[in-house]
């Protein structure tokens, strides 16, 4: 078949399919799926699977990679997810991706639910845009792939992008190499951009233990993790350029025990972007240097974490998958652009760390993500859901040729 051929029979199968779309979007919005509620996001990742299932696919829940002593929390995190069109030997073939959790709390999905706003084309609640959209986007069009792709189809989600993918991630470098193109369903940007790059990003988290004392009857006998954090915060905070894109932020802090008490304990959560993965690399490690030097005789500092997400670098082969997009999407009568994104996705880890052919924003268009203003552009969930399986049926026929 070619483009016209598929076009038309992509026409068919998502003829009326808005109402079952919405349907589904509002049953994923009004769940309640902060990374860190692992119940709320395996609530999110068992509706999408049994879907999935329904329509044919075999899907999986993966189990939790080992999680390192410092880094416990991730204990609590839900489960990444995949389903395949074929089996594991087959290969990927083509793979679409997306995450299943949200940045906003618990309770979020009750104070302010699913609501659509025809007049205003506009589609709301919390992750309506990040990325429930790009997730019912990523089922529709597998479902019309199913028998009109040539080659076999993965669908990954992630449980915990919005931390960096500390264990998503695991699941992708474990289950996509090879893979013959990349879509990643997050939000499309206004007026039809798709992104070509985007930084990467690092979580951290420093953590300083000192002595406790009496600050007034003999603070000669402590040693502040407080102070000492702060004098190694502010070297930290040298490393910033943001002529390169670099940032380095300290975001959240705590420590000590009461006012008068000399802190015996201190800790810092930062957060890192970059450009460029050398610049990442490089950053940790000055991160790690800062760390050591020790500024309150008496103090010892440790760091864990470190490089989550790998920039989306622009590439040949990410170029190439664009020019089949931006056909793809010119006989879907779209004008598509690609920009550059601020922010860091897991597609920048299938592109550097894996790679493979790799375009992002792919899903529903939508704008203010992570705030209560988020909204994603109704006119866009079926053409992107599209868009997303046209694109897939290009790359299939011109990279799975080159195989």
């Amino acid at each position: 078949m070619d483009l016209s051929e598929w076009k038309r029979a992509l026409d068919a199968e998502f003829a009326g399919a808005e109402g079952e779309m919405l349907a589904l979007l509002e049953e994923l919005v009004n769940i309640d799926s902060p990374t860190a509620s692992g119940a709320g996001v395996d609530r999110v990742g068992d509706r999408l699977t049994a879907w999935l299932a329904e329509a044919g696919f075999d899907t999986e829940r993966l189990s939790k990679p080992p999680i390192a002593p410092d880094e416990a929390w991730q204990q609590g995190l839900g489960h990444a997810r995949t389903a395949r069109s074929h089996s594991l030997a087959a290969g990927p073939g083509i793979a679409f991706i997306g995450h299943m959790d949200t940045v906003f709390p618990e309770g979020e999905a009750a104070r302010r639910p699913f609501r659509v706003d025809r007049a205003a084309d506009t589609v709301t609640g919390p992750g309506a845009a990040d990325m429930k959209g790009g997730l019912v986007a990523m089922l529709f069009a597998a479902r019309a792939l199913r028998r009109l792709l040539p080659c076999p189809l993965t669908l990954m989600f992630s449980p915990d992008e919005e931390l960096g993918s500390p264990t998503g991630s695991v699941a992708l470098k474990s289950r996509l190499p090879g893979a013959l193109a990349v879509f990643c369903a997050e939000p499309g940007g206004l007026g039809g951009r798709v992104t070509l790059s985007r930084k990467g990003s690092g979580h951290m988290r420093l953590r300083v233990t000192g002595k406790a004392a009496h600050a007034g009857r003999n603070y000669e006998d402590g040693a502040s993790a407080v102070i000492d954090l702060a004098h190694k915060l502010l070297e930290i905070n040298e490393l910033l350029d943001l002529d390169r894109g670099l940032t380095v932020n300290a975001g959240m802090i705590e420590g000590g025990i009461s006012a008068n008490s000399v802190a015996p304990w201190a800790e810092a959560l930062i957060h890192l972007t970059y450009r460029r993965l050398e610049d990442g690399v490089n950053t940790v490690e000055s991160i790690r240097e800062a760390a050591r030097r020790v500024h309150v005789p008496g103090t010892s500092a440790s760091v864990s974490g470190g490089l989550r997400l790998y920039p989306l670098e622009r590439t040949q082969a990410g170029d190439d998958l664009f020019a089949l997009v931006r056909e793809a999407g010119e006989s879907l009568g779209m004008r598509l652009t690609g920009q550059h994104y601020e922010s860091a996705a897991e597609s920048g880890l299938c592109s550097s760390a894996l790679g493979l052919p790799t375009i992002c924003c792919m899903g529903p268009e939508g704008e203010h993500i992570h705030t209560e203003q988020e909204f994603l552009r109704l006119s866009t969930l079926v053409p992107r859901a599209k868009l997303l399986a046209l694109s897939a049926l290009e790359a299939a026929a011109r990279f799975g040729s080159q195989a």
